[in-house]
């Protein structure tokens, strides 16, 4: 590479010049440190967008529809007193369900006495024609026993059934008395699958049982409880939640009701950070909430040498009510169910560490720290340098080259 100087005036035919690598790093500076700053800077190598970048897609280049909110006292209360939907914000608590009830598929036993002896269900020390084992509720919720005919035993308790069959028996037989007991119970039963001691069906208690007792009943978890999601199944309609949650919030530890469904597995809630952060990824929480500003803390902090701490950017969906509401704008009539929200937090002002105390950060949130303006600079004064050095180390070569000694 040969850097020359030409020029005409009192000087016959061309006059050629070697500059110095200080000359030459202080005459490329002066020429491109002007298109650096004033917008060139975006072919500089980064990570991400800054803060300013931001803050002009925001306004014109919008294509996500993101909305942008700057974090305030208002903001940092809403957020605070919102929490995530429980399973008692879904089904209620409840009440013990009525698992006396005989349901389809219950197998039952039948016992029937009468004061003849010789009766159609006399009993003799050879055969014992009163009882009556294996009686299968069928499809419709009938059964049938001998010269009694069908009777309806779904959504009867085992008396109910037993006064229908002796008030059938009345007019063929002496006296009798009928005796019906639940031998297996298919219908009042809830399911529980995935990472506990014992999976399989279980039959609910006479007394009520809860979430909780039910997970017991299959021999737990041993997973932390901020890592155990449960997805809770009720006649169809389904709500994931978390271990921890129920644990804490005594509305969340439903009552079972026959035919609910528990899956348990294990899956720690994450957020992801980039930027100048000093630890950038994917990080699990390790405790059961996490605020934003622990999620900075778990992540070592911003990093002094880059960051801008007034560009501090959360990153999570909403919905379109919440977002535009905390914006205070309307909602667009073509706005989505689930609106993309970035929140920017400024850490220069002490009064923002308290709003970041003050909000929790979400599964799947990103955190994003701007690199600061200056950092743009170093950078592009780097690469100026590497640039001086390869144009200093030519310059020698030419030097050479046109004064040989």
């Amino acid at each position: 590479m040969v850097l020359q100087l030409f020029a005409v005036g009192e000087f016959s035919g061309q006059c050629c010049m070697s500059f110095s690598s200080r000359q030459i790093l202080l005459t490329a500076a002066c020429i491109v440190a002007p298109l650096a700053v004033g917008g060139c800077a975006q072919f500089l190598p980064h990570e991400g967008p800054s803060k300013a970048v931001v803050l002009e897609a925001h306004e014109s280049n919008n294509t996500s529809g993101f909305v942008l909110i700057d974090v305030d006292q208002r903001v940092a209360n809403y957020l605070a007193g919102v929490d995530e939907k429980t399973l008692g914000d879904r089904f209620g608590k409840g009440k013990p369900a009525r698992v006396n009830l005989i349901g389809i598929g219950d197998v039952l036993g039948v016992k029937i006495w009468e004061a003849d002896p010789g009766g159609l269900f006399g009993s003799t020390g050879i055969v014992n024609r009163g009882e009556i084992p294996n009686v299968v509720v069928d499809a419709r919720g009938m059964i049938r026993i001998p010269y009694a005919g069908a009777i309806r035993a779904a959504g009867r308790t085992p008396g109910s059934v037993s006064l229908a069959i002796t008030e059938r028996l009345k007019a063929k037989t002496v006296e009798p008395q009928a005796h019906v007991a639940v031998m297996e119970n298919v219908a009042n039963v809830a399911t529980v699958s995935g990472i506990v001691g014992r999976p399989g069906i279980y039959p609910l208690s006479m007394r009520g049982d809860t979430l909780l007792d039910a997970l017991a009943a299959a021999g737990g978890v041993q997973v932390p409880s901020y890592e155990t999601r449960i997805r809770f199944t009720r006649k169809g309609s389904s709500v994931v939640t978390y271990l921890d949650q129920v644990l804490q919030q005594e509305a969340s530890n439903v009552f079972m009701q026959p035919g609910d469904k528990i899956h348990v597995e294990r899956k720690a809630k994450s957020f992801s950070a980039f930027g100048a952060v000093t630890l950038k990824g994917k990080h699990d929480f390790k405790a059961s909430k996490l605020t934003i500003l622990e999620a900075v803390g778990s992540v070592s902090g911003l990093t002094d040498d880059r960051a801008d701490p007034s560009g501090v950017f959360i990153m999570r969906f909403e919905s379109r009510e919440r977002a535009y509401d905390l914006a205070g704008t309307e909602v667009p009539e073509d706005a989505q169910l689930a609106v993309p929200v970035i929140y920017r937090l400024d850490l220069q002002d002490p009064n923002q560490y308290f709003f970041a105390q003050s909000i929790y950060t979400r599964d799947k949130d990103i955190l994003y720290v701007a690199n600061a303006p200056a950092v743009e600079i170093d950078k592009f004064l780097s690469i100026v340098a590497k640039v001086a050095i390869a144009a200093n180390s030519a310059a020698s070569v030419n030097d050479k080259i046109i004064n040989p000694r």
